[in-house]
C-alpha cells in the first residue's frame, strides 16, 4: 500500500511540473473571449502552423508624412525573428544600419534614427504576426464587446490584450492592443495599440504623467497568405479610426521556411551596444 501511494504522489508531483513549466498560456476573461480569439487565431491559419516556422521573415516599409526637408521619408528594414528565442536580426538598406539582439544585448551598427534600437527590435514583429501572439505566455484577453467602425455598417467584435509584464523587447507591462475582429470571417481587421517603453515615451514628449506612447489605430487593408498563414500586409495608422492617415505600410516577402541565422545575430566588434533597459514596467 504504501509503494502504491508513493507512485501516485511522484505521477502527480510529474504531472505537476510538466503543466507549470511547459504550458504557455493567454489569460481569458471568459469562454466568449476564448472563443473570438480562437476562432481568429484559426482564420489566420492556426497556432501549430505559426509556431513551428523556424524563423518569421519580411521587408518591412513605411511611409512617414511627418519626415523633415531633407530627411528620408521612407523606413525600410529587413527583419528576422527566431521563433523559438525571438532573437533578431535586421538590415536597414537606406540606412546602411543594422540592429540585432542575440538574446542578451541589443546592438546597432550606424543607427541615427530617433527611435532607441531596442524600441524597434520586435516592433514590426507584433503588427506583422498579431492573431498568434494572443496566444503568448502572459497575455490577458479581455471580454468581447461590439464596435462599428466609422464609415461601415459591420459590428465587429472588440477585444482588448494586455500583458502582465512587459512581454518582449523594447516594450512594457503597460503595453496593449485592442483587437477588432470581424464577426463572420474572424480576421483581424484593424487595432488600436499602445506602447509604454520608457526610453521610447520620453523620446515623444508625452504630457505629463502619460506613461504610453498612443493609442494609434491600425486599419489592415490587404492580407496575403504564406505557407498556409494569412498575414496582414498592407495598413494604415491613424490617431483615431477612420481619421487621417498617418502612416502608410507594407509588408513584403514573408519567409516562413527558412531557418535563423545566429551568426547574424551576434554581436560584431564594431557595433553599439544599448545601454538602457530592454524592458520596462
Amino acid at each position: 500500500m504504501k509503494s502504491s501511494k508513493y507512485f501516485q504522489i511522484a505521477i502527480a508531483l510529474v504531472f505537476f511540473i510538466h503543466t507549470s513549466v511547459c504550458t504557455a498560456y493567454p489569460n481569458y476573461a471568459s469562454d466568449e473571449s476564448k472563443r473570438v480569439v480562437e476562432a481568429m487565431v484559426e482564420a489566420h491559419g492556426g497556432l501549430e502552423k505559426w509556431r513551428d516556422a523556424p524563423s518569421i521573415r519580411y521587408d518591412d516599409i513605411m511611409h512617414n508624412p511627418y519626415a523633415g526637408k531633407g530627411e528620408f521619408a521612407w523606413w525600410v528594414a529587413h527583419e528576422v525573428i527566431d521563433q523559438k528565442t525571438r532573437k533578431v536580426w535586421q538590415n536597414w538598406p537606406m540606412d546602411d544600419a543594422r540592429i540585432g539582439f542575440d538574446g542578451k544585448e541589443v546592438w546597432s551598427q550606424n543607427w541615427h534614427k530617433g527611435n532607441p534600437s531596442a524600441s524597434m527590435v520586435h516592433f514590426f514583429y507584433y503588427f506583422v504576426n498579431l492573431p498568434w501572439l494572443t496566444q503568448d505566455d502572459g497575455v490577458i484577453l479581455a471580454e468581447p464587446a461590439r464596435f462599428v467602425w466609422p464609415e461601415t455598417d459591420v459590428e465587429l467584435y472588440e477585444v482588448r490584450m494586455t500583458f502582465d509584464e512587459a512581454p518582449d523587447v523594447g516594450k512594457s507591462g503597460k503595453d496593449f492592443f485592442v483587437l477588432y475582429i470581424h464577426p463572420e470571417t474572424y480576421r483581424l481587421v484593424g487595432y488600436q495599440y499602445g506602447n509604454g517603453y520608457k526610453p521610447l515615451v520620453d523620446l515623444m514628449n508625452m504630457p505629463e504623467g502619460q506613461e504610453v506612447f498612443g493609442p494609434l489605430w491600425r486599419q489592415i487593408t490587404r492580407y496575403e497568405e504564406v505557407g498556409g498563414l494569412l498575414f496582414p500586409t498592407a495598413f494604415h495608422t491613424m490617431p483615431e479610426a477612420g481619421a487621417r492617415i498617418v502612416g502608410d505600410h507594407v509588408i513584403l516577402n514573408i519567409d516562413v521556411s527558412t531557418p535563423f541565422e545566429d551568426d547574424y545575430a551576434a554581436r560584431p566588434k564594431e557595433a553599439v551596444v544599448f545601454s538602457g533597459p530592454l524592458r520596462t514596467d
